[in-house]
């Protein structure tokens, strides 16, 4: 019985550590293509590399699906939110050098709810009338 029952969770502990090298494979694997979304299957490889462990110490397959977990949740998060900033500067720098930007933007909002037969959300409009005001403010330099 108590032989069945060790088994059991050996058994369970190389499951684990199966999915934790899947998830680490797929966190890197991932940074190709759909990177925002890799910290989740990063996370699930961190967890099921920590499950393997049980009472005993990690496999060396849960040990590399749990570097590869890391490091693919970390290199993600890195260009997440480089890229965010990057946008947000861009934003605020065209703000600045055109005056046209808000005009364009208010139009293709336009256009896309009288596509929906809709019209735009009040929301939306004092949002973009905001930007055009602080994109006044930038281009006279206050």
């Amino acid at each position: 019985m108590e032989q069945e029952l060790l088994n059991d969770k050996q058994l369970s502990a190389r499951k684990f550590s199966r999915l934790a090298m899947i998830f680490g494979v797929i966190s890197l694997a991932g940074l190709i293509c759909c990177f925002p979304l890799m910290p989740i299957a990063g996370a699930l490889g961190i967890m099921f590399a920590i499950l393997s462990r049980g009472r005993e110490e990690m496999s060396k397959e849960a040990r590399q699906g749990l570097i590869y977990s890391v490091i693919g949740t970390t290199v993600s998060l890195l260009l997440t939110v480089g890229i965010m900033v990057f946008s947000v500067y861009y934003t605020l720098n065209e703000l600045k050098t055109n005056d046209k930007i808000v005009d364009e933007v208010r139009e293709q909002y336009e256009q896309m709810f009288d596509n929906a037969g809709m019209d735009v959300p009040p929301e939306i409009e004092d949002a973009l009338d905001k930007m055009e005001e602080y994109s006044k403010k930038l281009r006279e330099g206050k």
